[in-house]
């Protein structure tokens, strides 16, 4: 699939997740299905705070690094595209925790941000800065932009089978 393909998918994935449950109670998304599992509302907190996170804070493109990867990066990325939703795992930082005082319309509109500004990096790349790995994933280590877009498209399925099983869809 092409880079741009995979942005569109993304995009659209993400844009139904959001569209699907802002028709839904508010209740209903911060009702946690049972012990300390998260509710719907902390899983979209989650998928927000981490992306945030791995695109290192949203910097200045100036200010970005590039970043050195090694053979165990290789492994670990490998690793965690295969667990994400196959096993369920602990949040790999303590940062990518929800503090579950956020609504939807704030988290789509600071994912929409997160989202803006990795369009916008994209734009100002050229091919050989694109290959670049200028994000960091706390378990794999530095990644580039399509392995960014991967990660974030098996993230975002993971989640989402996760909340359609909460709501019994």
């Amino acid at each position: 699939m092409e880079l741009e393909e995979k942005i569109r998918t993304f995009e659209a994935r993400r844009n139904a997740l959001l569209d699907e449950l802002s028709g839904l109670d508010p209740e209903v998304l911060s009702t946690r299905p049972e012990g300390d599992d998260w509710s719907v509302i902390e899983i979209v907190e989650h998928m927000v705070v981490a992306e945030r996170e791995v695109f290192l804070g949203l910097p200045e493109y100036s200010e970005m690094k590039v970043y050195t990867r090694n053979f165990k990066n290789k492994v670990m990325l490998r690793i965690v595209m295969l667990v994400l939703g196959r096993i369920k795992v602990k949040v790999p930082s303590p940062t990518m925790n929800p503090k579950g005082d956020a609504d939807l319309a704030d988290l789509r509109a600071r994912w929409d941000e997160n989202q803006q500004w990795f369009r916008d990096y994209i734009k100002s790349c050229d091919d050989d800065r694109l290959n670049n790995a200028v994000f960091k994933h706390p378990v794999s280590g530095p990644i580039n932009v399509e392995q960014a877009i991967d990660m974030g498209i098996a993230h975002l399925n993971a989640h989402t089978n996760q909340i359609k099983a909460i709501l019994g869809t």
